[in-house]
């Protein structure tokens, strides 16, 4: 068992020296040993220390599951720079907004992914790579962005580099750099409360830690071959399931984005033992035409979240026995409690388990802010492994946090007699669809850069596929004509699918106010509920179509 873990160099390097042909990472495109994994971080390393570009630096990284994203972050890692995860769904006006708010000095992207060609958008946002008769530009809209590194085949322009050949240059080249277990390793962009992703910062160590934590409540052993479909830019890819595979060892079988049918084959054909799922992933998987049981019998332990019945039929119908029903965010490394693997379902059913072992869960009244006995419901406050801010966001890091370091979740939760927390809801207006954080207030700003928008207002409604779907409310500039297909194409060309409504209502107002003037969120949800689902005539259009 690790005592301390300090450094991801220190890890690649250990198990480089133990475990060096064993698989590290395997996806559809090939595959790399934990001896190859350790040559080529440090070979990225070293090449971004050529570009000049090292400790207190960041990085963006926008990529699918590839390989190549986890090169690049830990590469970044161990060159002592900061890696900022960027979602590879997003449009032109979300990614205008993390390139602006990451500061990255280098962009690594992929050109393109599925039927997604991301080169144009790059050349609309960084024209100055396209420009240039080579490297040595600076972006005019983003000051310190000065590098484009430019992952698969695409054509690029002469002012980027290419990750292969970056590489291929740089390998038996040691660009490690004097790194500490208390460095900012990775920044994560998270829906918050405002309309600016709120910046999450993650240390090192503790990244390395919270994952062997997390894999010791699963099962987890240096044997597993554990299936991730789940974005690598999220806190439950990159910061839970890639630092459990790290800390134990094992082997981590990449799929690119998810798709039920690739999953299955995937699964099958790897004999993947760990899957990380989402209650829409196990739906999907279960309906396939092509899912049997006899195709995904390997997987035996794994994570999930939601309802009992989610956590029901990944352990009953897709076979995973050992699941463990687990809560958390991003502020909190991606989970402080889970339920342990060997706990019998029924009690997995009732609660999502204890605290990790370096996390503390309390629960305070929402007015007094005074704990409240066990078995009595409050507001979720967890200290311990949790970051201690938002990064250069003091206004939300002081309502997201106490003075003394604990994050005020905004979820409504209450502590059994023996310490396990039961999740009950949301305190807090954000809505999540499929998983995912989507902040009101976000694409509030967004649907108002449309011309015609006066005013907007999101909120989110039950849905049964999703658990929540976002609903918008306009009302128009005086003389602008507006519909609701025109608005979501619009939405569609620049935010990411996730994020748009499902229904935007045109009205003339007024949207419902408190007696101070405020958006009334409560009535605003009940009048949403009016118009959802969709009449059948528009059909459900909306999010991720």
């Amino acid at each position: 068992m690790l005592q301390r873990i300090d450094t991801v160099a220190e890890v690649l390097a250990r198990h480089a020296a133990t475990r060096g042909n064993r698989p590290a990472l395997v996806s559809a495109r090939g595959q790399l040993s934990f001896a190859e994994l350790e040559r080529d971080v440090g070979a990225f390393a070293a090449g971004l220390h050529r570009l000049g570009i090292g400790p207190g630096a960041t990085i963006g990284l926008l990529c699918t599951n590839r390989i190549e994203w986890v090169v690049a972050a830990l590469g970044t890692i161990v060159a002592g720079a900061r890696v900022a995860t960027f979602n590879t769904w997003s449009r032109r006006w979300d990614l205008d907004q993390l390139l602006s708010a990451s500061r990255c000095s280098a962009l690594v992207a992929a050109g393109g992914f599925g039927d997604t060609d991301l080169v144009p958008l790059l050349q609309e946002l960084v024209p100055e790579a396209w420009t240039s008769a080579g490297p040595g530009w600076r972006s005019s809209a983003y000051p310190q962005l000065r590098e484009l590194v430019l992952i698969g085949d695409a054509p690029g322009p002469a002012g980027a580099h290419r990750f292969g050949a970056l590489l291929e240059r740089h390998r038996g080249h040691d660009g490690r750099a004097e790194t500490t277990r208390d460095d900012i390793a990775m920044v994560l962009y998270t829906s918050g409360s405002t309309a600016e992703p709120k910046a999450v910062p993650l240390l090192q160590a503790t990244l390395l830690e919270h994952g062997f934590d997390v894999g010791v409540r699963m099962g987890v052993t240096g044997d597993d071959r554990i299936w991730l479909a789940v974005p690598l830019f999220w806190s439950y890819g990159g910061a839970n399931a890639l630092m459990v595979a790290l800390s134990h060892g094992c082997t981590l079988v990449l799929q690119e984005f998810f798709e039920a049918g690739e999953a299955l084959q995937l699964i099958e054909g790897e004999r993947c033992t760990v899957a990380y799922t989402l209650p829409n992933i196990t739906a999907a998987l279960l309906a396939h035409p092509a899912f049997t049981r006899e195709r995904v019998r390997s997987l035996h332990k794994g994570m999930t979240i939601g309802s009992k019945a989610d956590v029901a039929a990944a352990a009953m119908q897709l076979g995973i026995a050992a699941v463990c029903n687990a809560y958390g965010s991003t502020e909190i490394y991606g989970c402080c409690c889970a339920t342990p693997h060997d706990w019998p379902l029924e009690r997995k059913l009732q609660c999502q388990g204890p605290p990790l072992p370096r996390i503390h869960i309390g629960i305070r009244d929402r007015d007094s802010g005074a704990p409240v006995a066990a078995g009595t419901t409050g507001e979720i406050v967890v200290s311990g492994q949790v970051i201690r801010a938002y990064l250069d966001q003091p206004q939300a890091s002081e309502s997201g946090f106490t003075a003394s370091g604990e994050f005020l979740t905004g979820d409504l939760g209450e502590l059994d007699a023996e310490g396990n927390l039961r999740f009950h809801a949301r305190a807090s207006e954000m809505i999540k669809s499929g998983g995912i954080n989507i902040a009101p207030a976000e694409v509030e700003q967004f649907l108002r850069t449309h011309a015609g928008v006066l005013q907007a207002a999101v909120t989110g409604v039950e849905d049964e596929a999703k658990g929540e779907v976002p609903v918008a409310f306009v009302i128009p500039v005086a003389g602008a004509r507006l519909d609701e297909a025109q608005l979501k194409q619009y939405c569609r060309e620049q935010i990411a699918s996730f994020k748009v409504p499902v229904r935007i209502v045109v009205t003339d107002g007024p949207l419902p106010t408190t007696s101070t003037g405020k958006l009334a969120r409560r009535p605003l949800r009940e009048l949403a509920r009016e118009h959802w689902p969709a009449p059948a005539a528009l059909g459900s259009g909306g999010a991720g179509k």
